[in-house]
């Protein structure tokens, strides 16, 4: 017997995807049958989930020991990000679209053995998926709720859109984003020299107070060279970042047109198979008008 929501969720998001409807409707009647006819109501308004979100939601609940190293990883990716670190950004960027394509693989071999083989088109909403995770604190959360009812996405900036992804809220709180200070310490020196009394003739001569100057003229160039170069390692780490984006974006980018390059062909191919069945059709129509014809002619010559 259900008794409450969740308990509800967790017997629906476990269940094969051909089993989640009539397996929601038995769920509904219990909870009416038990009189709770609110609890039935929301039971009823449980979303399917995609075959991509199931087969995540598969492996978070049975196979979740495996999905460490990759939530390690995906920490260590985000707080180089958040550290603006170059090496490490140019480092784990290399590492993240192996490990993600490992990752799926392992996931469309858990879901085959359950029973739901996963297409081409499912086996990269599933990467989308992991990539989010990656790429979002907020995205992980969702994912590993087991609840999924769509597949993420990212887009290679921004946040990840995890709106309505899950079948129940989370208990989450505020947003954890935490951003760094990107402020620049700027390093500073006095002008060395001070408002000359009447006694200064007498404790300086001309070359010292020479000297003075050039040694505050000096440390105010070298105030300046310290701040360029802080400036300058700012602007290193901004480039790696927004580097490390543009190859994230522009791998999406050879993605998508590898999979309008196979829609195209696709489409081909039905089109010529359309072509073809039009051509028997049309030859089938006049077959049938000159038989037709005939028993016509037959029929008037009696």
């Amino acid at each position: 017997m259900i008794l409450h929501l969740r308990a509800a969720v967790e017997q629906l998001y476990a269940a094969l995807p051909s089993r989640f409807t009539p397996l929601r409707s038995e769920l509904v009647a219990e909870a009416k049958q038990a009189g709770d006819k609110e609890l039935a109501t929301s039971i009823g308004a449980l979303r399917k989930p995609t075959v991509a979100a199931w087969a995540v939601n598969h492996f978070v609940r049975e196979h979740a020991d495996e999905l460490e190293d990759f939530r390690e990883f995906a920490e260590l990716l985000r707080e180089a990000q958040r550290s603006l670190d170059a090496d490490q950004l140019r480092l784990l960027g290399r590492e993240r679209s192996r490990r993600v394509d490992a990752l799926a693989d392992r996931i469309a071999e858990t879901s085959a053995e359950a029973g739901q083989k996963l297409g081409a088109g499912v086996a990269q909403e599933v990467r989308d998926t992991l990539t989010a995770l990656i790429a979002d604190e907020d995205a992980e959360a969702s994912v590993l709720t087991g609840s999924l009812v769509r597949a993420l996405s990212y887009s290679g900036f921004g946040s990840v859109d995890v709106e309505d992804v899950v079948a129940l809220g989370t208990d989450g709180g505020e947003d954890g984003t935490r951003r760094p200070s990107l402020s620049v310490l700027r390093g500073g020196a006095g002008d060395g020299a001070g408002d000359e009394g009447d006694e200064g003739d007498d404790a300086f001569d001309l070359e010292e107070r020479r000297r003075a100057k050039r040694a505050a003229a000096r440390a105010r160039l070298q105030a300046a060279l310290e701040t360029a170069r802080s400036e300058l390692r700012n602007a290193d780490r901004q480039v790696a970042v927004l580097t490390a984006r543009h190859e994230e974006v522009t791998e999406g980018i050879a993605d998508l047109e590898r999979r309008l390059a196979t829609a195209r062909g696709r489409l081909e191919k039905v089109t010529a198979e359309l072509d073809e069945a039009t051509g028997v059709r049309d030859r089938r129509e006049q077959e049938e008008e000159s038989a037709q014809q005939a028993l016509a002619d037959h029929d008037a010559e009696g």
